[in-house]
């Protein structure tokens, strides 16, 4: 009669053990959030198709692309760890952006101070987002990049987070030295490889961009040729050759270079005289096909956004900064997903992108499935009128009675804007 009971009373303590077990594994609910639609209105500017991430300076800006991106209330939306760069070494910084991507997972803030300073704003937005850590690598919360003080990595220690130091003298050597850290942690050497000029780095952060978000190879060439890290880099990837995408025009990277980096592998350049319109083809532009093998081990390869119909995110920049540029990798990593355009040196809006924007300009659909395009503002250096005619661009096609396209003729008064309004309206409730 005893041994029911004794089997009633394992039975319970298992299954209390059971639950107990699981609600252990449960995450902590985090602190509780304080926000608003008002809330860091100073750094959010909104249109119906756009949004301006900006602060006082370069240092806030890129404190807001990581804001945008890493809520960190809970460990669920915190990085994996973040990545700290010279704000004067725009070379290394671009180089570094492979970081951002998995299994790193981290925005990139700034050392200022020629190499030996975290500045407030840098300091603040650490403590904020208290990384997790990537846990293939010992977890590590902090990579300081370049040729940076070891200063700054005791001061990290001292703020209770784990550094790694990944220091190169410059960023040619730099290069081989995050392609030989990212090949650890994948056990291998990526096939896809990027190539920019020291010469003319402008060209690249389309790259950097796309870096950010994909975690390809990156490797620099100079107005001498190619270096020997790079040479070294292209080697590695035997015994399959690489493919080589070359970021810069012929009067930039000659051909002769480029057929010496075809001895190594096969070899693209990516069309555009201008940065700004290299930005553009670069959104559009797809390479898809084989990589490792044909038949053991296949696989595929897809290079580029290949952008060509609507319904993205897209960023915006005046290409002057290059440190409110090369930081918004994180937009493109994780979320927002979005190419990198950039504005004539002047402010206005490129023709190359205004013909691209046609392209993927939205249609009307059934409202239920009606896709949008949508721009974030980077910095403050885009005017508000640039911006007020991106917004024109992005917005949804509107077919009047005669079928013209009625969208990007806003400024067009008409004599009564009601009528206006209501011939709108049918239009759409007619085509869905």
């Amino acid at each position: 009669m005893i041994r029911p009971i004794y089997t009633l009373l394992a039975v319970v303590i298992l299954t209390l053990l059971m639950i107990l077990g699981y609600v252990s594994m449960w995450e902590s609910s985090g602190e509780p959030l304080d926000a608003s639609t008002m809330q860091n209105e100073e750094l959010l500017r909104l249109t119906g198709s756009t949004a301006r991430l900006s602060g006082e300076d370069y240092l806030s800006t890129t404190t807001a692309y990581s804001q945008a991106i890493y809520a960190s209330a809970q460990d669920k939306d915190r990085p994996g760890a973040v990545v700290l760069v010279r704000d004067d070494d725009p070379a290394a910084a671009i180089t570094t952006t492979r970081l951002q991507h998995f299994p790193v997972n981290a925005p990139m803030l700034f050392v200022t101070g020629n190499d030996t300073t975290i500045p407030t704003e840098t300091r603040d937005e650490l403590e904020r987002l208290k990384p997790e850590g990537v846990m293939m690598d010992n977890n590590v919360q902090v990579y300081i990049v370049g040729d940076i003080d070891r200063s700054v990595a005791e001061e990290i220690r001292n703020m209770d987070m784990k550094p790694r130091t990944i220091y190169a003298s410059d960023a040619i050597e730099l290069t081989e030295a995050v392609d030989e850290y990212i090949a650890v942690l994948e056990s291998n050497h990526r096939q896809i490889v990027f190539i920019a000029s020291t010469d003319a780095l402008e060209y690249a952060y389309p790259a950097s961009n796309w870096n950010a978000h994909q975690g390809d190879a990156f490797a620099y060439v100079t107005p001498e040729g190619v270096p020997d890290e790079t040479r070294r880099m292209l080697e590695k990837r035997w015994p399959y050759y690489p493919y080589i995408y070359v970021f810069a025009p012929s009067s930039v990277v000659d051909d002769e270079t480029m057929a010496d980096l075809s001895q190594y592998g096969h070899v693209q350049r990516i069309p555009g005289e201008t940065p700004q319109e290299m930005a553009v083809r670069w959104a559009g532009y797809k390479d898809s096909g084989h990589r490792t093998s044909w038949y053991v081990g296949f696989r595929p390869r897809s290079v580029g956004w290949g952008y060509a119909e609507p319904g993205h995110n897209m960023l915006l920049a005046d290409p002057d900064d290059w440190r409110v540029i090369i930081p918004s990798g994180v937009l493109s990593h994780m979320g927002k997903h979005g190419f990198l355009l950039m504005t004539e040196s002047g402010g206005g809006l490129p023709d190359t992108m205004r013909s691209y924007l046609q392209v993927i300009k939205p249609e009307p659909i059934y409202p239920s499935q009606q896709v949008f395009n949508f721009a974030w503002i980077l910095g403050g250096e885009v005017s508000d009128e640039t911006v007020q005619e991106l917004d024109i661009l992005l917005e949804v096609s509107a077919q009047d009675t005669a079928g013209n396209d009625t969208a990007s003729n806003n400024n067009t008064e008409t004599p009564d804007s009601s009528n206006s309004n209501a011939t709108n309206l049918t239009n759409n409730s007619s085509i869905a």
